[in-house]
């Protein structure tokens, strides 16, 4: 389906449009929420920076990143760095929230937000602060999404139990 409009990617702006933001589907009503109570506090403080696909100062997806951790203990194990499988955890950077407006949704928007998100991890955050990792705590229904941008499930019993599991993208092979 080619799309008959055009966006661009940028960090959230303080005079972005997100009332009309539809989620459709009120399993995903606390990420309007987020956007539209909280976003942009979150960013002026530095909390976690979010990032839009607008149109006209129309956003109609966004992802919000943040620093994270995360512990790979009996789940994934680092072959060319043995020393760091001794930590509690590795350096990470969360993806906090992930939506796309359902108006728009198959138009790839997510699947852009992430190859931005990707991007910013790559180039810019891991070569300066060593950062290995991406992660997400998926919602069930977003699992095979994230599958098909190349994350991981954690392979460990606690987070097969999890109602929102742990999964991870390996930034290593991107590297270099």
């Amino acid at each position: 389906m080619t799309a008959s409009f055009s966006y661009s990617i940028r960090k959230l702006h303080i005079e972005d449009s997100i009332n009309s933001f539809k989620t459709g589907n009120p399993l995903f009503t606390p990420l309007k929420t987020f956007l539209k109570n909280h976003a942009k506090e979150f960013q002026q403080s530095h909390v976690a920076q979010t990032y839009v696909a607008v149109n006209e100062n129309t956003v109609l997806g966004f992802i919000t990143l943040t620093c994270s951790e995360i512990d790979l203990r009996n789940g994934y194990e680092l072959k060319d760095c043995e020393h760091a499988n001794s930590y509690d955890s590795l350096p990470a950077i969360k993806i906090a929230r992930l939506a796309v407006d359902s108006r728009y949704r198959g138009k790839a928007i997510g699947e852009n937000l992430m190859s931005h998100a990707l991007s910013l991890a790559i180039e810019q955050i891991a070569p300066i602060v060593g950062c290995r990792f991406i992660i997400a705590d998926a919602k069930q229904e977003a699992v095979a999404f994230y599958l098909k941008q190349g994350f991981t499930l954690l392979d460990s019993e606690d987070n097969k139990q999890r109602e929102e599991p742990i999964m991870f993208f390996d930034l290593l092979p991107c590297l270099d």
